[in-house]
């Protein structure tokens, strides 16, 4: 039987010089991944925290090539919680309640920064609507939102 609660969580880790090390993406109830749980490390680990968030969907399919929708979805998903757990870390978004990523914890860990936020599902598919499979790119109204 599925789960009704379709709360998912995100655990980032940003090295010292700002650097994707890991993250995971997995459901809050289970622990599993929402698909695969690090679905886009292999492409965007090592990557500048800035170099993630200047992503757009669009770069990330050219570079991830993806051949099914399910994929494609998935990795806009993890795309959109990423960057959004990555713009609360450095400020741009509050990651309060009513967010897409609202912060639980942040913390310097073993020279590590380290943030564990909850993701709303309903908030970050709105966001994957706006910028999925047109090919145009919300983006600028992400980062238009942003800066207010």
């Amino acid at each position: 039987m599925p789960c009704r609660d379709v709360t998912e969580l995100i655990h980032v880790v940003v090295d010292l010089e700002d650097r994707l090390k890991s993250y995971r993406f997995i459901k809050r109830t289970c622990g599993r991944g929402v698909g695969a749980d690090t679905l886009l490390l292999d492409t965007l680990g090592g990557r500048t925290v800035d170099a993630i968030l200047e992503l757009s969907p669009v770069q990330l399919l050219a570079e991830h090539r993806i051949t099914e929708p399910l994929e494609e979805f998935l990795a806009l998903k993890h795309l959109i919680a990423l960057q959004s757990a990555l713009e609360v870390l450095t400020g741009r978004a509050s990651g309060g309640p009513g967010e897409v990523c609202a912060a639980a914890e942040i913390a310097f860990e073993d020279g590590d920064t380290v943030i564990h936020a909850r993701i709303s599902v309903d908030l970050l598919t709105e966001e994957i609507k706006s910028c999925g499979n047109c090919r145009s790119c919300g983006a600028a109204a992400r980062r238009k939102r942003a800066a207010v």
